[in-house]
């Protein structure tokens, strides 16, 4: 899908790449830049066609970090950095899903 949103989602939003495109995955991620965020890798996926999302009902791999984003839309390079040890790197287009319910902070899910 190559239609941009109008407008940056607000809460509560679901966007994933094979549905909203990665123009839009870009786009919403470039707001989210100095906000709380949590990204997530996961094993488990929740896919009912309409929405594609991590699952956490499962006792699955998965390792989240919550953090300040940090990041350059242009380049694509964004990272959440708690400490020396907890940290994580990713690109743009390795975010294949993302959401935010009302008054909760923004998951972002990577592969």
């Amino acid at each position: 899908m190559d239609k941009v949103l109008t407008e940056i989602k607000l809460p509560p939003y679901i966007l994933n790449v094979k549905n909203h495109g990665q123009k839009n995955i870009d786009r919403q991620l470039g707001s989210l830049i100095g906000k709380t965020v949590c990204v997530s890798y996961t094993t488990v996926t929740n896919d009912n066609g309409d929405m594609s999302l991590g699952s956490r009902q499962h006792f699955e791999p998965q390792i989240s970090v919550q953090a300040t984003l940090e990041g350059n839309e242009e380049t694509g390079k964004y990272r959440v950095l708690i400490n020396d040890s907890t940290y994580c790197y990713f690109y743009n287009d390795s975010v294949w899903s993302m959401g935010q319910d009302v008054d909760k902070r923004p998951l972002i899910f990577f592969k």
